[in-house]
């Protein structure tokens, strides 16, 4: 049936494919127009429709350049209740800001973090501000061109190879297979961690990148989880979870919760999901039906982990207490280039910001 259905949207998707490929190549030809700006300027964006992994990248960006750089962030804040552009400040939460900014906004006290749809504008007013950024980091940029970056960063799924897919509606494409070469570096993302030289080398020959396009591969890693009380502080997970063979409460709201799921899997316990569609915007009535799953009873459930994504929207919620947030815990992560290629990944980004001082 599905397949049925994908050959019917079959003609939608070429009609798709066409238009966006004759709207890059007004870009190209300066048709319309990129606006440069006097500073680095850095895209992260993707291909597939959600999910593969650009909020991991985008933090690891930051860890190498938010101590030598006065950096800001700027995307459109998808899912937030507010309009225009909007320069984050303390009082900001995931409902005015969005979940991945309000993420990195959490991370990372000195970043400038901006939402705006109209990226122009938005770049625009983070110059005028009294002490502007010396770095921008672009998220989900790849397909918003109107602002030209010095550095386009194209992060591809691993278990969602572009060269199988198709354009939407009939695929999960947001542009044509030939969008990929305008990155100047490509990051296969959510690779197994064992991946071999061997499997690396067929993806590199499936994506049939040009010369000066460079190439990486990426894992998530996970790393200790922490209660959303104390969001950003280190604290262990012990004798908090249920006994062996009692099922453990889980909850995802992201565009891929399978990998996050499997991980679940890991603490030996039978899970018992909670499945919201991705970027969802949690209320009171969701978290009666957390309060009700996490009661204790026979079953001897005493916390529910989560992503991190979600957990910045959950502590949105104005109704959510010190107690529930003390039981919900959340997974960070945090993506590694493989095959020793992380400070080679690291010097090309710092090279191209240190020479750079301008992308126009």
């Amino acid at each position: 049936m599905l397949q049925g259905l994908r050959l019917l949207l079959w003609p939608f998707s070429l009609l798709y494919g066409l238009i966006m490929a004759f709207r890059n190549r007004l870009f190209d030809a300066g048709w319309l127009p990129a606006t440069a700006f006097p500073l680095p300027v850095i895209s992260i964006g993707n291909i597939t429709v959600g999910g593969t992994g650009k909020t991991p990248l985008t933090e690891l960006l930051l860890h190498l350049l938010s101590d030598r750089y006065s950096c800001a962030t700027l995307s459109r804040g998808y899912g937030r209740a507010t309009k225009g552009f909007r320069l984050a400040d303390a009082g900001d939460t995931a409902l005015s800001i969005g979940d991945e900014p309000r993420q990195l906004q959490l991370k990372f006290p000195r970043l400038r973090v901006v939402v705006a749809e109209k990226r122009v504008e938005g770049m625009q007013a983070l110059l005028r501000l009294p002490q502007p950024p010396q770095v921008v980091v672009l998220d989900d940029a790849f397909q918003h061109r109107y602002v030209k970056a010095g550095l386009s960063i194209l992060v591809v799924d691993y278990h969602r190879p572009l060269w199988k897919d198709h354009c939407f509606p009939a695929g999960n494409l947001r542009e044509g297979f030939t969008g990929r070469k305008r990155a100047d570096l490509v990051v296969v993302n959510k690779c197994p961690p064992d991946l071999t030289l061997e499997e690396a080398d067929e993806i590199a020959r499936r994506l049939k990148l040009r010369a000066q396009q460079r190439l990486f591969f990426a894992t998530i890693a996970y790393l200790p989880p922490r209660p959303l009380r104390e969001q950003g502080a280190h604290a262990v997970l012990d004798e908090q979870l249920p006994p062996p063979g009692e099922e453990l409460l889980v909850l995802a709201g992201i565009a891929r919760p399978e990998p996050f799921f499997q991980k679940m899997e890991a603490y030996g316990r039978p899970l018992r999901k909670l499945i919201f569609p991705d970027h969802h915007a949690f209320n009171a009535k969701d978290l009666a039906q957390i309060r009700k799953a996490l009661q204790s009873d026979s079953k001897g459930r005493s916390l529910m982990l989560t992503t991190e994504k979600d957990a910045v929207r959950l502590a949105a919620i104005p109704e959510i207490d010190s107690d529930l947030l003390g039981r919900i815990w959340y997974q960070p992560i945090r993506l590694q280039i493989l095959f020793d290629q992380q400070k080679i990944f690291e010097n090309l980004i710092l090279s191209y910001v240190e020479q750079d001082q301008g992308n126009g």
